[in-house]
Formats: structure tokens, sequence, C-alpha cells
């Protein structure tokens, strides 16, 4: 990812949500909260879970910033970060759908800062960030895609 520049990154970062948006846009209201994109998650949760991620990336980063970093990735099983993303949706599902968006364009806001600010940017930081925005956007959206076609 280190080929890319800072800003190209944060571009190709808010080319593909404002892509996995439009899509989103193409699901009918009404099937926004059927829970059959993926096993139990609805258009909504994973709009919520892709926003949860960018702030988890924005925390990492920040750890970067001024010191070693070690990969939380390295330090738990699939399982746990399996529970992870669950409790993120979890959390999501209280909030209305105005409410998720509002938060979602919070927390990418919040990544994008942490982004702009880092001091050097290194492989690790440039990795997260688009590993954890686009990267996860674009993952996602295909599901997205099955489900509308679906």
């Amino acid at each position: 990812m280190m080929d890319a520049s800072r800003e190209e990154l944060a571009a190709a970062e808010r080319t593909a949500w404002t892509e996995f948006l439009a899509l989103i846009a193409r699901v009918p209201e009404d099937r926004r909260d059927v829970r059959e994109v993926v096993p139990g998650w609805s258009v909504k949760d994973l709009m919520w879970h892709n926003a949860g991620w960018a702030l988890f990336a924005a925390e990492e980063l920040q750890k970067m910033d001024g010191g070693p970093f070690t990969d939380p990735f390295d330090a738990h099983d699939d399982d746990h970060w399996d529970r992870v993303s669950a409790a993120q949706v979890e959390s999501g599902r209280t909030l209305d759908w105005d409410q998720t968006l509002a938060e979602c364009e919070a927390r990418r806001a919040r990544v994008h800062e942490m982004w702009a600010g880092l001091g050097d940017v290194v492989p690790a930081a440039a990795d997260w960030f688009s590993e954890e925005t686009a990267v996860h956007y674009r993952e996602h959206a295909e599901e997205i895609e099955r489900f509308l076609e679906a």
C-alpha cells in the first residue's frame, strides 16, 4: 500500500465509501434491516460494522504515531475478532437509520483525522488505513450486491 501517497489512500477511502453508500441506496428501505445479507446481518449492520472497523483503525493509527506498534491481530485468534465484530454490530442495532449514518460519518471523520495527522507513514499504517476502510468496504459491497441479486 505504500506505493500510494497518503492523499491517494484517503481519496480511495472516500471513493469506496461513496460507492458503498450508492449500493446501499439501491436496497429498498424496507429491506435494509433484513438480517440476510450475511448470516444474521443486515445492510445497516454491515454499514455500522464497516464504520466500526474504520474507528478501530483510527485507534490503531494513534498507537502507531509515536511508538512501536504491536499488531493486535497477532494477540488474538479469529474467534476473538468475530466476537468483536458481533459486539460492534449489536451496539449499532439500537440506532435508527439516520443515527447510524451520522455516526458512521463521524467514525470515518476520525480515521481521516488520524490518517492526516499521522507523523511518518510507515507501511503498517498504510496497510491499516486501507485494509480497515476501502478494502473492507469493497468486501462487504460484494455481499450486498449478492443480496440485491437474490
